[in-house]
């Protein structure tokens, strides 16, 4: 009699769980891919199986209205329809050409931005080149990225959101967990049934239900924080313009000088881009209303050692300040297409100076639009 008991209490258990076991399969096979989330970053992106090529899904394309990562599911959420394409190995791109090579991070992915709006895509149409957007990525996987050993680019970005430079690593950080990425991620691409399965697996992994009902409860009890002023989303708030000191600002410079010195033996050109972060150049809304002065100070240093630099940051304050025109969405950390224009238009003058016999394709643009 008590095996009996045992045993139907077992075929219960087995009935209550089962549903909660099947359910991330159901999710990962039958439920639309974006049913649970807010924006295609989430959607595509890879979750564990990082040992994928690139940091999303291989060879999608998707078409969505999104919603900025700080504010999701609120009031202050703003929609915008966006296209995303990804490449054979797991990046925005629409195909693998590259004259001119990209490195950074979700700024220069694209997020809440359309495909035709990406720094790569806007840089392209302006060069009359080929540019790759290899982000979100790092000078280290570039380096043991055997694709570009065999293929170099031309001339290597590598940009960075303010906030992000400090973490910045040096040639050779993590240099074998990239050599593996590369090796495991050409092993996955080189099949059709390998990339299918790990992507199952991948979206498994998400629980996309799960975290959706989490954040709603969050939210409806208020332990979702934002840092808002004005109705104007952050990311970070105050501490993002934060004082460096002289030996921080000299160890960044020693990172870019040696992702100059690497690139420069393989016959590459660097040329380094900073993004201001959103507190910088909206520093005003802030409670100390403090100007940062770190980016002035690292580009300072930077063309002491002959290391081209682009200096976004003047033209953001000009057009922002002087001119009240917008460079980050309301509801999102990342710049805007209006940005992006800037930007792109500023590296293109960069490019020129540093190299004559370059046509000048750049144009003027709207910024009003």
């Amino acid at each position: 009699m008590k095996n009996k008991g045992v045993k139907k209490l077992l075929v219960k258990l087995t009935l209550l769980v089962l549903p909660f076991a099947l359910w991330p399969v159901i999710e990962a096979t039958i439920v639309p891919i974006n049913f649970f989330t807010f924006r295609i970053w989430e959607t595509i992106s890879v979750n564990k199986m990082d040992v994928m090529a690139g940091p999303f899904y291989p060879n999608q394309h998707m078409v969505m209205v999104e919603e900025g990562e700080l504010a999701p599911h609120t009031p202050f959420a703003t929609k915008r329809k966006v296209e995303w394409f990804t490449d054979a190995y797991g990046y925005r791109n629409r195909d693998t050409k590259h004259d001119v090579l990209l490195i950074g991070d979700s700024n220069i992915t694209g997020a809440k931005l359309s495909q035709d709006e990406t720094l790569a895509e806007v840089l392209e149409r302006q060069l009359n080149q080929d540019v790759y957007s290899f982000a979100p990525a790092t000078m280290n996987r570039f380096l043991a990225t055997d694709r570009f050993v065999q293929d170099p680019p031309e001339l290597v970005i590598v940009s960075s959101i303010e906030r992000r430079i400090p973490h910045l690593t040096p040639v050779g950080a993590n240099g074998f967990g990239s050599k593996i990425r590369n090796f495991t991620g050409n092993v996955i691409n080189n099949s059709p049934l390998l990339t299918k399965l790990f992507v199952t697996a991948d979206r498994t992994t998400k629980l996309g239900l799960y975290h959706r009902t989490l954040a709603n409860i969050e939210r409806a009890f208020g332990k979702k924080e934002y840092i808002s002023y004005n109705n104007e989303f952050f990311i970070e708030g105050e501490i993002a313009n934060r004082d460096y000191t002289e030996k921080e600002i000299m160890d960044m410079a020693n990172t870019l000088e040696g992702y100059k010195e690497a690139l420069e033996e393989r016959g590459i050109r660097f040329l380094f881009m900073p993004i201001p972060n959103k507190e910088n150049i909206y520093y005003q809304m802030l409670p100390s209303k403090k100007k940062p002065d770190f980016l002035p100070r690292l580009m300072t240093e930077l063309r002491k050692r002959n290391i081209n630099v682009v200096d976004t940051q003047t033209d953001f304050e000009k057009l922002y300040q002087q001119e009240n025109i917008a460079l980050y969405p309301t509801d999102d950390a990342h710049w805007n297409h209006t940005a992006v224009e800037v930007a792109a238009n500023l590296v293109v003058q960069q490019i020129k100076q540093h190299d004559p016999n370059k046509k000048d394709t750049s144009h003027f643009v709207n910024y009003t639009r």
